[in-house]
């Protein structure tokens, strides 16, 4: 078995260490953290092929609660 070489007992030993970064977040809208060039970029939607979806199984998505407006369009198509 592959997991037998780690060392677990040092593993174990993490949850006792202090680590040297501490990031620190004021809100749940507090993006301080993540690079500035990262979030000046645009979001994209990717690209779905309509045959592809409606072939997969959704079922994993039932009861969410938002669609994007694009994407429906997309499967009215």
């Amino acid at each position: 078995l592959y997991l037998t070489d780690l060392f677990w007992k040092k593993l174990q030993g993490l949850s006792q260490t202090v680590f040297p970064l501490c990031l620190t977040q004021k809100s749940a809208s507090d993006y301080n953290n993540f690079d500035r060039e990262f979030l000046s970029e645009k979001p994209k939607l990717s690209y779905s092929d309509k045959n592809l979806i409606e072939s997969m199984d959704q079922s994993a998505f039932d009861g969410f609660s938002f669609i994007n407006p694009k994407f429906e369009q997309i499967l009215k198509k």
